[in-house]
């Protein structure tokens, strides 16, 4: 049996060598690994402002409709076809004016009629009375013809009173909407000829919740908004319901508009702000600055050392775009408004826009 031969010493060098280079490259590689570590990321853009205190006005809206101050429908007095019509739809009428007149010529004619009953009825009278002297007629005679005399007299006056009343006149200033009468239709008592508004002051009629009436009181001013004009009028309260308007929780409230230009027309939807409180040195920030965090809200702020700090906040009142901060952010704080979503606590951050100009943006949101 042939004995294995040993290492020779030449094969244990070359050995020992590769294994102190596969050692080393090891070793090179490991030393490698803390310096990749030390790589830090480059900072995430935000947008931020610097917060200022500021003055701000906590209100509520309600929807309005607009209605004239006076109104009144103009109706015939009595039946009779029309004859004349003085006035056109949205014509400027003066208190007096004639706007319609009624055909009354049978009326005219009926008068001719009673006078020449009321004469015979008279002397039908005299006549009894006459023969009551006399002892022909009875006291019953006497009577009724008393009563024919006297129901033939007032039947005449009604007719001479029906007669001069054949003019539809305007009771006041203003103007004429809504005529749906024409000449030759028949007039009847009691159905609307037309309508004579005046509108030089407009009555807004709109609905307050009650828990928001506690903020009204009567002669008060607020702003009311007509998007059909793209316009807003100073108005002010006039009347405040004290009762509500049927099943509902809501007030009626009307709001009186000057309208000497006559712009504000009557049916025109309005939007009406009311105050309920004024605020002096606050910190106002934007509502999407603002993060829904677990029980608690909170917003991202830049530390003094560039990085993002989390703050707890307490809100108060608010907008549509802005949002009150009672409690965790103070004036000079730099409040990151915009890339905060993505961020965690000790980021560092790079703020890419002016952050006194977003500030002043911010106000003017107010």
């Amino acid at each position: 049996m042939t004995p294995i031969a040993s290492t020779s010493p030449l094969r244990r060098a070359l050995m020992a060598l590769a294994l102190a280079m596969l050692v080393g490259a090891c070793n090179s590689e490991a030393a490698d690994t803390p310096e990749q570590a030390r790589v830090e990321l480059p900072p995430t853009p935000v947008n931020a402002l610097t917060l200022e205190a500021t003055e701000f006005t906590d209100t509520f809206d309600v929807l309005g409709t607009a209605e004239p101050v006076d109104a009144v429908r103009l109706m015939a007095e009595v039946p009779g076809r029309i004859l004349n019509a003085y006035a056109e739809e949205g014509e400027e009428v003066k208190r007096g004016q004639n706007i319609f007149r009624i055909d009354v010529e049978l009326d005219a004619a009926r008068i001719d009629l009673m006078n020449t009953q009321v004469d015979a009825a008279d002397r039908e009278l005299r006549r009894l009375q006459r023969l009551r002297s006399e002892g022909l007629a009875t006291p019953q005679q006497i009577d009724q013809a008393t009563t024919s005399l006297e129901s033939a007299r007032q039947n005449l006056r009604q007719t001479r009173i029906g007669v001069s009343k054949n003019r539809v006149k305007s009771p006041l200033d203003g103007y004429l909407v809504n005529r749906t009468a024409e000449p030759g239709e028949f007039a009847n008592p009691g159905v609307a000829l037309a309508e004579v508004i005046v509108y030089d002051t407009i009555v807004v009629h709109a609905q307050v919740p009650e828990s928001e009436l506690r903020h009204l009181s009567d002669s008060e001013t607020i702003e009311v908004h007509f998007p059909a004009l793209q316009k807003s009028f100073e108005g002010t309260i006039h009347r405040v319901g004290l009762r509500p308007l049927g099943a509902t929780s809501t007030y009626p409230v009307e709001i009186r508009i000057a309208n000497e230009e006559l712009e504000i027309r009557p049916g025109m939807r309005a939007s009406l702000r009311f105050e309920r409180e004024h605020y002096e040195q606050v910190i106002m920030v934007p509502r999407e600055a603002v993060l829904e965090g677990y029980n608690a809200r909170e917003t991202m702020v830049v530390a003094e050392d560039g990085t993002a700090e989390l703050r707890r906040v307490e809100i108060g009142p608010g907008n549509a775009t802005n949002i009150m901060i009672t409690e965790g952010l103070n004036p000079g704080d730099r409040l990151i408004v915009r890339g905060h979503r993505a961020l965690v606590a000790g980021t560092r951050v790079d703020i890419v826009d002016d952050p006194h100009a977003s500030a002043s943006q911010a106000k003017e949101t107010l």
